[in-house]
């Protein structure tokens, strides 16, 4: 009598859902950040040397980009105008890194390190897990 033993690898099926939960968890992350960096504009834009009008805390976004092995948020300023004519992306650089004629007026890091705990604890998977 003869025996015969079949295993299958769910390897790619468990791979794949650990990189949809990563970008998921990125997701939240990028969104997370995006809502607190345009609080930290709004909060401090009487400080700023910058007009207040809200076009730039709207304009703040975030876009979640798999490479390869990677998957990271990007968040920023996207593209547009002032009402001015100044790129917004350019104010938003301006105020978080300052020029030589003012001092900067950071929005993007704080939001970070405000957020530090939380975006840990997304990505330890407490949120997204997989089992």
């Amino acid at each position: 009598m003869e025996s015969s033993v079949i295993i299958k690898s769910f390897r790619k099926e468990r791979e794949r859902e650990i990189l949809s939960n990563l970008e998921k968890a990125m997701d939240k992350v990028g969104g997370m950040v995006e809502k607190q960096a345009a609080k930290n504009i709004y909060e401090h834009a009487s400080t700023t040397p910058w007009k207040h009008t809200g076009i730039l805390e709207n304009a703040v976004t975030h876009n979640v980009i798999k490479e390869g092995d990677s998957i990271v948020t990007e968040i920023g300023v996207g593209e547009g105008e002032h009402l001015n004519g100044e790129k917004l992306n350019k104010i938003g650089k301006y105020l978080e890194l300052g020029t030589v004629n003012h001092p900067p007026y950071p929005w993007l890091f704080p939001a970070v390190e405000e957020k530090r705990s939380e975006i840990i604890e997304i990505l330890k998977g407490r949120e997204f897990s997989i089992e």
